[in-house]
């Protein structure tokens, strides 16, 4: 069972690349107005548009922030490489640094390595490019292509190597964050970051979404005649039978001492009610001294029962709430540990 990311997540990740290739083109635009100015021999008034057409670049970006996917993030940095080629043909060399930052967007931003290895290339065969309009001026240009080129792949390798180095951490502690720490499922955190976002995108595509909710019928009598520790270990049991009892991308969140919950996607009410007659089969399956451990469920399907969390979770501890009241109370048996 895997917990997805988050959509809020995506969206916030999506606006800062495309907040930071703004800041980046603006900022390089607005460098390079002192450097122009104080050049000799002075430029052609058409040289100045070059920074004019890199600050409106960045106020693109800028305005795409919350509507652009990130996949068209490629196209933008590919475009800031051939603004830099422009800029260092018609202004000055000198702004062939820019490609440096090319290689850092790059490492930061993308996540696979094809893509950063590709734009890493794309910004070194433009920084050779003046050996071909200027061949004159070949020879320098290697040079400067020997200086500045390592330079690119040693950025890039860094910030990548930084980068993966935190996200490895980041999903170590998030893993850590959305689990129950006594029996490995979700957390009551995941069930409400999760079902919200499942409830938009099944409203999104017009589909039921179903929420199992599971109580452990006299689990309280287990902690008061043996102990905590023997109470632990019949939760870690149920959780562990709780998760082989439903599909991969169900979700099982513990969100209370003996309540348990499954986010059902693409489920509608039948296929709940099945889903929740093999969460019961699953939990007799745990013995306690022999006799089987017995559960209550109650479903809640979006969107006739609600569409947030708390209506969802109410409708379905309503439904076994009756169920627990209609229901005769079992004899429970001594537990002895495994």
């Amino acid at each position: 069972m895997a917990v997805p990311d988050c959509p809020a997540t995506e969206q916030r990740l999506q606006r800062r690349y495309w907040l930071l290739a703004a800041v980046l083109f603006i900022g390089g635009g607005l460098g390079a107005v002192a450097a122009d100015a104080i050049h000799r021999p002075a430029h052609d008034s058409e040289v100045y548009l070059l920074p004019l057409l890199a600050v409106v670049s960045g106020l693109v970006c800028g305005a795409l922030a919350n509507r652009a996917s990130r996949r068209w993030l490629h196209l933008m940095t590919t475009i800031a490489t051939i603004e830099i080629a422009i800029t260092v043909w018609l202004a000055d060399d000198v702004f062939a640094i820019y490609y440096i930052l090319i290689a850092f967007y790059a490492a930061y931003v993308f996540q696979s390595r094809w893509a950063i290895a590709l734009q890493f290339a794309f910004a070194s065969l433009a920084a050779l490019a003046p050996a071909v309009y200027e061949p004159d001026t070949a020879r320098e240009t290697f040079e400067q292509g020997l200086v500045l080129i390592p330079t690119l792949l040693l950025t890039a390798g860094a910030i990548t190597y930084l980068r993966e180095q935190l996200e490895a951490s980041e999903m170590r502690y998030r893993r850590l964050s959305e689990r129950d720490p006594l029996t490995g499922v979700a957390n009551y955190r995941v069930l409400t970051e999760r079902l919200p976002a499942e409830v938009d995108r099944h409203r999104r595509h017009d589909h039921d979404l179903a929420l199992v909710v599971l109580d452990l019928d006299n689990f309280k009598r287990v902690n008061d005649e043996h102990g905590h520790q023997d109470g632990d270990r019949v939760l870690q049991e149920v959780a562990g039978a709780l998760m082989g009892s439903v599909r991969a991308h169900d979700v099982v969140v513990r969100h209370g001492g003996d309540e348990f919950a499954v986010i059902a996607p693409e489920t509608d009410r039948d296929q709940a009610e099945a889903l929740a007659e093999r969460m019961r089969d699953a939990v007799s399956r745990v013995a306690v001294d022999g006799d089987s451990l017995t559960a209550t469920t109650g479903c809640a399907v979006f969107p006739e029962d609600g569409d947030t969390v708390n209506q969802l979770l109410g409708e379905g501890d309503r439904e076994m709430r009756g169920g627990k009241r209609s229901r005769p109370r079992p004899r429970l048996a001594p537990y002895v540990p495994r």
